[in-house]
């Protein structure tokens, strides 16, 4: 019997099937079937790379450093937070040359990965098998005794795993690997010291919720429902958002312009919307302006690689005028500002007039927020910079952390779904284009924000689970967003769901599920 990786192009690290699941490159091939080549530095071939190191590292740990345990956390410059549980009394320096050498030696073994078995029939254990029903199937890639959720494959044996850094991070260490660029090269470490204490933050609240996993949240839904996550979720994060409204009065006038930026479905429009509700509360007035009206002509727009218009460039913005009206308007000034004709492709300047009140903010939303080109001429000292995020605090498993991309896509296939009639298939289908500008536009400039905000809840995946169940089955086999659609139907399937009428009509999850107190708005 033909093996998969006899029938497509060598080098290939996984494959797609006639269905569009993507494969193990070491399993047996169909009579006749037809297969498409993943190769490493393809989205999909990266994540078969980091399955599998994640299990190498695993075992390193378990021979390096028994007694100790490995939790993968989150993503951080093309790597993974990691920490120990019960770890040595060692700096971070020694336990990552510790693991780099026990890491290097696995993979000099060739040590053959078990990919994709199911738990039951293979014996294995694990924490998602409490939640599997009885006719249910649990997927698990291993290594020796590590076992992980399989989210898909993993490689072949050991060998293949030959680009990895181990580095030093605080407390704990980023298992680092190689990204699309310059394959198998491992690119340059970059600071995010902002983005890492808010990761932080959330880990810990999520410890403190005790719903650290899918397992443990699970655990508390059986309890009453997950009506108390719901709420201490709810308090935590209006919290989190007083601490801003906080900041801002401390810093006025001096910093009133509030720009606020984000990639998609993090909730920016909803985030903006109870910002200035709060700061209304305090007394103070709040204006905004939306970035596009300020468009260029449809004549005038760029273009992208493929000829399509890119109205995600910054070239794509008038910001010589936008940077004047905001002067203005800080000078005290008053600005009329345009309205762009999306119909007509066309914008129609000096229609509305705006002046900021003494007491007045001016709050700007938009994904260029954090990027200072956008503003030429306002000085940087005056605004205040807000990146909202999803950043995900759940993992599926101590070794498997849940995607801070699928959990937009999730909130986005429901909304464009529930508001734009748009299938599964077709949010699915686009959503690499809206990865490929936030990395652009918005990941850059995520720094340079005076605070960031997490509008992720760790109960959104059971909340979601109901309504994103439906879409996500109408997915056909064969289409290219089959394999996201069933990777995530898998996952979903181990989660307990929570009733949405638990959720608070001012909660950020109501932007996606509908209900919101403040109307429907966003993007």
């Amino acid at each position: 019997m033909p093996r998969v990786s006899d029938l497509v192009e060598k080098g290939a690290i996984a494959a797609t099937d006639k269905t569009g699941r993507v494969v193990p490159i070491g399993s047996e091939a169909d009579p006749g079937g037809a297969y498409r080549a993943v190769m490493p530095w393809f989205s999909e071939g990266r994540e078969v790379y980091r399955r599998s190191l994640i299990l190498a590292l695993d075992l390193a740990v378990s021979r390096k450093l028994p007694g100790a345990t490995l939790w993968v956390e989150h993503a951080l410059s093309l790597g993974y937070r990691c920490r120990l549980e019960n770890g040595p009394s060692l700096d971070s320096a020694e336990i990552c040359r510790i693991l780099t050498t026990g890491l290097s030696e696995i993979a000099l073994e060739g040590i053959t990965f078990e990919s994709m078995i199911d738990a039951r029939s293979s014996g294995r254990d694990h924490p998602l098998l409490e939640w599997c029903g009885s006719g249910g199937r649990l997927d698990l890639n291993c290594l020796g005794a590590s076992c992980a959720f399989a989210s898909g494959p993993v490689v072949p044996d050991t060998s293949w795993l030959d680009a990895f850094e181990l580095r030093p991070e605080g407390s704990g260490f980023v298992l680092r690997f190689p990204g699309s660029a310059d394959w198998p090269a491992i690119g340059e470490w970059q600071e995010r010291p902002r983005l890492a204490r808010e990761f932080d933050l959330e880990e810990k609240h999520g410890a403190r919720l005790g719903v650290r996993t899918v397992s443990e949240l699970n655990s508390r839904i059986e309890e009453d429902g997950g009506l108390e996550v719901v709420a201490m979720s709810h308090f935590y994060q209006e919290y989190r958002l007083i601490e801003i409204v906080m900041a801002l009065e401390s810093m006025f006038p001096g910093k009133r312009i509030i720009m606020i930026a984000g990639p998609s479905s993090s909730g920016k429009t909803t985030t903006t919307r109870l910002l200035g509700m709060f700061l209304r509360a305090q007394g103070f007035g709040v204006k905004s302006i939306s970035v596009d009206n300020y468009f260029k002509n449809r004549s005038e727009t760029p273009r992208d690689q493929s000829g399509n218009y890119d109205f995600e460039s910054l070239d794509a913005l008038e910001t010589g005028l936008f940077g004047r009206h905001l002067a203005d308007l800080l000078a005290g000034r008053e600005v009329k500002l345009p309205r762009f004709d999306f119909t007509e492709g066309r914008r129609i300047d000096d229609l509305i007039p705006v002046h900021l009140l003494e007491n007045d903010f001016l709050m700007i939303e938009g994904i260029h927020g954090l990027n200072d080109a956008l503003t030429p001429g306002v000085d940087p000292a005056s605004k205040y910079r807000i990146y909202v995020s999803a950043l995900t605090q759940l993992n599926i498993d101590r070794l498997t952390r849940m995607s801070t991309t699928d959990s937009r896509l999730l909130r986005r296939m429901i909304r464009d779904s529930r508001t734009r009639g748009y299938s599964a298939e077709e949010t699915i289908a686009a959503w690499p284009s809206v990865k490929r500008g936030e990395r652009i536009n918005i990941f850059p400039y995520q720094e340079m924000a005076d605070a960031m905000f997490n509008s992720s809840l760790p109960y959104e995946l059971p909340v979601l689970k109901p309504f994103a169940e439906p879409l996500l089955a109408t997915v056909p086999e064969g289409s290219p967003a089959y394999n996201t659609a069933d990777r995530l139907k898998r996952l979903l399937s181990f989660v307990l769901p929570i009733d949405a009428s638990v959720v608070p009509k001012l909660s950020l999850l109501r932007e996606f599920i509908g209900g919101l107190l403040l109307g429907e708005e966003g993007h």
